[in-house]
């Protein structure tokens, strides 16, 4: 199937890992060029470098931080500056420190609020003017399951993804005249390296090992495993493509069937 990416210009943030990483990477297997971002300079070049050789693709890499106030503007301006426009904009940040509600500090909310909801903010207000210049504008943000199926002790994620689906909503309706699609994909369980971290951290928790941690968040999966980070890339690549023109407003679990909410 020709996704009609042959070309096209995407901006895929955090993308020096997991599941930035996995998108970054099937877009440009479908033929795009895509500039990617990271805090982590040697992780960032590693990413890259992965990238172009596996696919042959045209990669622009920029150290950025998502939390930071600048960073999404930066990073959407040298990936137009690079590529001559944009045709797609792939939101994503690293998610929030876990916890309880009553152990959780302003400072803690503030720092949330910034890498989740306003960095899928700025990046996205940073690209509408070129995305809706495309004859094939999309802009996707990577949420979290949790934004559907809020999660236990991790009340800051449940409430921040949750903001950025009521941007996506609503920036869907904005720009539905200009025919750029404005979605979500929330990822279940999946092997990345935020998984091993909430993994080690109930491991600690419960006095169990980190292997056992890994089985019961398996086991709480309807298909019964964790999902692989290429198959969350593989459904935001879809949603860019030519085919997902008529998708637009919608929040897209890759879960293997764990959130309990109706579809």
């Amino acid at each position: 199937m020709d996704l009609n990416l042959k070309g096209r210009a995407a901006a895929v943030a955090a993308a020096s890992a997991g599941l930035g990483f996995a998108s970054a990477l099937t877009l440009a297997r479908e033929g795009c060029r895509v500039a990617i971002c990271a805090r982590n300079e040697d992780r960032l070049q590693a990413a890259a470098d992965r990238i172009r050789e596996e696919t042959g693709s045209e990669v622009l890499a920029l150290v950025a931080d998502m939390s930071d106030a600048e960073a999404p503007g930066a990073f959407i301006q040298a990936a137009t500056d690079r590529f001559g426009g944009l045709d797609i904009a792939v939101a994503n940040a690293g998610g929030p420190p876990s916890g309880e509600f009553a152990d959780k500090t302003d400072t803690e909310w503030a720092l949330a609020l910034q890498l989740n909801l306003m960095s899928a903010v700025r990046l996205f207000r940073s690209a509408l003017p070129h995305v809706t210049a495309s004859d094939q504008g999309r802009l996707v943000a990577i949420t979290s399951v949790s934004a559907k199926h809020p999660m236990e002790s991790m009340v800051l994620s449940n409430a921040t993804r949750t903001g950025v689906h009521g941007v996506i909503k609503t920036l869907s309706m904005e720009l539905a005249e200009t025919g750029t699609t404005v979605n979500a994909v929330c990822p279940g369980v999946t092997k990345t390296d935020r998984l091993d971290e909430l993994a080690q951290q109930a491991a600690d928790q419960k006095g169990i090992t980190v292997e056992e941690a890994f089985a019961e968040r398996a086991a709480t999966v309807p298909l019964g495993r964790l999902g692989d980070p290429m198959e969350f890339g593989a459904a935001v690549t879809f949603l860019c493509s030519r085919q997902a023109g008529f998708i637009t407003g919608i929040g897209l679990a890759v879960d293997g069937g764990f959130a309990g909410s109706l579809p």
